[in-house]
């Protein structure tokens, strides 16, 4: 699989939230992902020390599709 990066957490301007900072996670490309937001830097350096580790071994990541067959349906 693709090496996806994760960007350096910054100041976003998201309407309605305080000061909001975000980090997005790009594709080998360069192109972006997905962009995360949390409300304050320390949480959202906390968090792209965990997607990090998330991203590092991954093996497939898939767009959820209840109808999918790769799907399977976990009880909690």
């Amino acid at each position: 699989m693709a090496k996806w990066k994760i960007g350096k957490v910054g100041s976003v301007n998201i309407p309605g939230a305080d000061d909001p900072y975000g980090l997005t996670v790009f594709k080998e490309g360069g192109g972006p992902i997905v962009i995360f937001v949390y409300p304050t830097p320390e949480a959202c350096e906390s968090a792209a020390k965990h997607i990090a580790l998330a991203l590092e071994e991954v093996v497939s990541v898939n767009q959820y599709r209840p109808d999918s067959p790769h799907v399977s349906h976990w009880r909690r």
